[in-house]
C-alpha cells in the first residue's frame, strides 16, 4: 500500500512527460516556472509614498501697513508693470481687480490687492511671484503695480556627493533651468528626483538675486549610505526545497557617478535543495531621471519529499533589461512607466523516469504604477501592467507520451492589475486594503502563473498551494503602531485574505469532473518590530477557513529576521 503513491506519480511522468502535466501539477509539484514565482514573492519592493506638499506658496507674511482710515480716494484704473517697469497686460487678474476699481480704497486696500495679486500668481505655479506697491504719486485715480513673478538667476551647486556635476547640471537643465521664472511644478520635480537617485541627501535653497526679482538657487547634495548590506533568515521556502531560507545580499551606489546601483542577493534552503543567485545594475541615462537596467538571475534545485523517488531537480537562468522613467513626479502623485525584456531558460528532470522538459521564454513588458494622496492621511497606490510572451518548449518525451496539448511554440499575453488603500487613523491605527489580480489569455507556463498562496497571497496557504492562469486576491489588514525605545516601532496587526481563480484558461483537456476553479481564505495576526535601516523581525500567524487543498497545513506560522548594515 505505500508504494502506491511513488508508482503513481512514476506512471504520471513517463506517460505525461512533465510537460506541464495537469496530473503531476495537480498534485502540487514545484518546478523551475513556481520556484521562480515563489522568489519573486521575496523581492517585492515596499511601495513608494508622495512626499506631501514640498514648498508653501502662500504669501501669508502680510506686508501691509497701518494707514490712517480716513485716507480714501476713488480708483480708476491699475497698471501692472514688469520688473522692467514696463506696463504688462494682466487679463487674467481682471476678477482680482473688479473688487477695486471704481470704488473708493484706502492705502491699506491697495496692500491688500498686492497681496492678493501675489496669491493669485503663486497658486498658479510661479513660487516666489510677489506684487509690490512701489513709490508713487498717484494721479487720476491710477495705481501702479510691479509684478515680480520671481525670474531664474543665478543657479550654484555645492556637491560633496560621489553624484557627478554633469549629471545635476543637465537634471537641472531639463526642470528649473528649462524656463524662465522659478516655476513650482519644476522645482518640486528637481527636488523629487534628485532626491530619488540612490546614494545622495539633497536640499534646495532659494534667496534673492543679483537683479530686482531674480531668485537664486543653491543645491547642496551630499553623500547618503553608499554600501549596504543584509543577511536574512526565514521559513518561507517551499516544502519539496527546504523550509528555512539564509540570505544574504548587498547594494552599493554611484560608481560611475550617474546615479548607478549595483545589487547582488545571494539564497539558499537549509539544505542547499534550493540555491539562487541575483545580480541586477542600472544607471540613469539622461536630464529626465530614466534608468537603464539588467538583470541577470540562476535558479537551481533538487525536490525532497514525496519528489525524491523521481530525482527531480532542474535550473533556470534569466537575462534582462529594463526601462524605467518617473512620468509624473509631485508632492502627492507618482506616476512611472516601465518597459522591460526578459529571456529565460528554464530546465527540470525526472532522472528517474528520463523524463526532461526545456523552455525558452522571451517577454515584453510594459505599465505603469504610482501612488497618490487623494485623501488627507491616505495613500492609494495602483499599477497597470501588459506582458507579452513567446514560449518555446521542448521535451525528451516521445510525441505520443505528451499531452494532447502539447505545443513547441506559442504566444501569451498577460494582463496584471493592483489597487490598493493605506489610510491613517487617529491613536496610531492604520487600515490597509487591497485587490491585485491577473488575466491570461490562454493556458500559462508555471513561470506566469499567479500564485494565491504565501506571504504576498493568502497568508493561510504556502506560496505553492495554488498557482492560477487567472485569480485575484483581496487583502484586509488594520494595524497599530507603538514606538519603543527610542528609534524602533512594535507594529501589530490582524489581516483577512480571499483569492480565487482558475488554474487553467482552456480546461478543456481536464479530465471529467477535475475542478478548474479554487477558493483560498484565511485570517491571521502578525507582530513586527523594527528599526528602519538597522533591522527587522517579523512574525505572523494565519490560518485557512477553507477546505480546497488537499492536505493544507491546519495554520501557517511565518518568520523572518533581517539584519541590515
Amino acid at each position: 500500500m505505500k508504494m502506491r503513491p511513488r508508482y503513481s506519480v512514476i506512471a504520471s511522468a513517463v506517460s505525461l512527460g512533465f510537460v506541464l502535466s495537469k496530473s503531476v501539477m495537480a498534485l502540487g509539484q514545484p518546478d523551475t516556472g513556481s520556484l521562480n514565482r515563489e522568489l519573486e514573492q521575496r523581492r517585492i519592493q515596499p511601495e513608494a509614498k508622495p512626499s506631501g506638499e514640498l514648498f508653501n506658496q502662500a504669501a501669508k507674511s502680510s506686508y501691509t501697513a497701518q494707514y490712517k482710515q480716513e485716507l480714501k480716494f476713488p480708483l480708476t484704473q491699475v497698471q501692472i508693470l514688469d520688473r522692467n517697469n514696463q506696463e504688462v497686460a494682466a487679463d487674467e487678474l481682471a476678477h482680482i481687480l473688479k473688487n477695486y476699481v471704481g470704488k473708493e480704497v484706502s492705502l491699506s486696500d491697495l496692500s491688500n490687492l498686492a497681496n492678493e495679486i501675489s496669491e493669485f500668481y503663486r497658486h498658479n505655479n510661479y513660487l516666489v511671484a510677489k506684487a509690490i506697491l512701489p513709490p508713487q504719486e498717484i494721479e487720476q485715480g491710477t495705481v501702479k503695480i510691479l509684478l515680480l513673478k520671481g525670474n531664474v538667476g543665478e543657479i550654484r551647486l555645492q556637491n560633496h556627493s560621489a553624484l557627478s556635476n554633469k549629471f545635476v547640471s543637465r537634471l537641472s537643465n531639463t526642470t528649473v533651468n528649462a524656463s524662465e521664472f522659478i516655476l513650482k511644478d519644476e522645482l518640486e520635480k528637481f527636488a523629487l528626483t534628485i532626491n530619488d537617485v540612490p546614494g545622495v541627501n539633497a536640499g534646495l535653497q532659494l534667496s534673492a538675486g543679483k537683479k530686482v526679482g531674480e531668485a537664486n538657487l543653491l543645491i547642496k547634495i551630499n553623500d547618503a549610505k553608499r554600501f549596504s548590506s543584509y543577511v536574512s533568515v526565514d521559513n518561507q521556502g517551499n516544502k519539496y526545497t527546504g523550509r528555512y531560507r539564509l540570505a544574504a545580499g548587498t547594494k552599493v551606489s554611484n560608481l560611475n557617478g550617474w546615479g548607478d546601483e549595483l545589487k547582488l542577493d545571494l539564497m539558499s534552503s537549509n539544505q542547499a535543495n534550493l540555491k539562487n543567485a541575483r545580480i541586477d545594475y542600472s544607471s540613469l541615462i539622461d536630464g529626465y531621471s530614466t534608468r537603464f537596467g539588467v538583470t541577470a538571475n540562476y535558479l537551481d534545485y533538487k525536490l525532497g519529499g514525496n519528489f525524491k523517488s523521481l530525482q527531480s531537480q532542474g535550473h533556470s537562468h534569466t537575462l534582462g533589461a529594463y526601462l524605467l522613467h518617473p512620468t509624473i513626479r509631485t508632492p502627492n502623485f507618482r506616476l512611472s512607466t516601465k518597459v522591460s525584456f526578459n529571456h529565460q531558460n528554464l530546465t527540470d528532470k525526472q532522472q528517474a523516469v528520463y523524463a526532461k522538459q526545456k523552455r525558452k521564454i522571451n517577454s515584453l513588458t510594459a505599465g505603469i504604477d504610482g501612488s497618490w494622496n487623494l485623501i488627507k492621511d491616505g495613500t492609494t497606490y495602483f499599477s497597470l501592467s501588459t506582458l507579452f510572451g513567446n514560449l518555446a518548449n521542448q521535451t525528451s518525451e516521445k510525441q505520443h507520451n505528451a499531452v494532447e496539448n502539447f505545443q513547441p511554440q506559442s504566444h501569451f499575453t498577460v494582463y496584471n492589475y493592483r489597487l490598493s488603500h493605506e489610510q491613517i487613523l487617529p491613536k496610531s491605527f492604520a487600515f490597509n486594503i487591497g485587490i491585485n489580480g491577473q488575466f491570461a489569455d490562454k493556458t500559462l507556463e508555471s513561470s506566469q502563473k499567479m500564485l494565491l498562496g504565501g506571504l504576498s497571497g493568502v497568508r493561510g496557504h504556502q506560496a505553492g498551494a495554488a498557482s492560477v492562469d487567472e485569480g485575484h486576491l483581496i487583502q484586509t489588514e488594520f494595524k497599530h503602531y507603538l514606538p519603543v525605545f527610542s528609534q524602533s516601532v512594535l507594529v501589530s496587526s490582524l489581516f483577512y485574505d480571499y483569492g480565487f481563480g482558475k488554474y487553467y484558461k482552456n480546461s478543456q483537456f481536464l479530465a471529467q469532473g477535475v475542478k478548474n476553479n479554487v477558493n483560498l481564505q484565511s485570517v491571521g495576526a502578525g507582530l513586527s518590530f523594527s528599526d528602519a535601516g538597522s533591522y527587522a523581525i517579523n512574525v505572523s500567524v494565519a490560518k485557512p477557513l477553507d477546505n480546497n487543498i488537499n492536505n493544507a497545513d491546519k495554520h501557517q506560522f511565518w518568520l523572518s529576521m533581517i539584519k541590515t548594515f
